[in-house]
């Protein structure tokens, strides 16, 4: 298999994370690169990173492509047999996704003082906090997002919260996550976990080239 790879992208550090858990044979193709650029775009029409290459199998969008990996049944499971759990770590994945990054994905072309949009700003940070405050509330103090072994929920969720914390000190919040105790306290567990932590790791580098640091 390959994957048309972002570093920087959360929806790709959510499949790097599922694949590094399962251990997967998996080559990533780096988006950066022009010629690989090209290569996606002649292959779907949607231009999605992550993409996802099984044999003549072309599948976009992450939470799909994480669903394949655990249809094919390879590598250690990420969803659990209880379809209430199941739905639990589908219900985290999703507030992550839909309530915390697309909102804070507004904030992305507004980091420049100079040119911020002070409303935008202001109904966006709004529309986080009240997803991360959702976020909080379900987060039981489980080892992971649920239970005590790793899950899609981490998967989708590990990427989004280190966009959160890089963001806010952007916008005058020195420490987002301090309201969210129940998200901090989980947040910095995950750095103990080998998959999460190379993620987070790669993450970072990918940032600093980002921002020229």
């Amino acid at each position: 298999m390959q994957m048309y790879n972002a570093q920087l992208s959360p929806y790709s550090g959510r499949c790097r994370i599922a694949i590094y858990a399962k251990g997967l044979d998996v080559e990533l193709l780096p988006i950066s690169d022009d010629a690989v650029k090209a290569e996606l775009a002649a292959l779907t029409p949607m231009h999605k990173v992550p993409t996802l290459i099984d044999g003549d199998h072309v599948i976009p969008e992450s939470d799909v492509i994480c669903e394949y990996f655990e249809e094919k049944g390879e590598g250690a499971p990420l969803l659990p047999a209880d379809p209430v759990a199941r739905a639990q770590i589908r219900l985290l994945a999703r507030i992550g996704e839909i309530y915390v990054m697309e909102p804070m994905g507004d904030l992305f072309d507004q980091i420049d003082p100079r040119t911020r949009d002070k409303n935008l700003v202001a109904r966006a940070m709004g529309e986080v906090v009240e997803g991360m405050g959702w976020l909080d509330t379900y987060l039981d103090g489980s080892a992971y997002a649920l239970g005590d072994t790793l899950s899609f929920a981490d998967c989708a969720l590990v990427p989004i919260l280190f966009f959160f914390e890089r963001l806010g000190p952007m916008f005058g919040e020195e420490k987002p996550l301090k309201p969210f105790v129940n998200v901090e306290r989980y947040y910095r567990a995950m750095y103990d976990d080998t998959h999460c932590a190379r993620v987070l790791a790669e993450m970072d580098v990918a940032l600093k080239q980002f921002m020229g640091i």
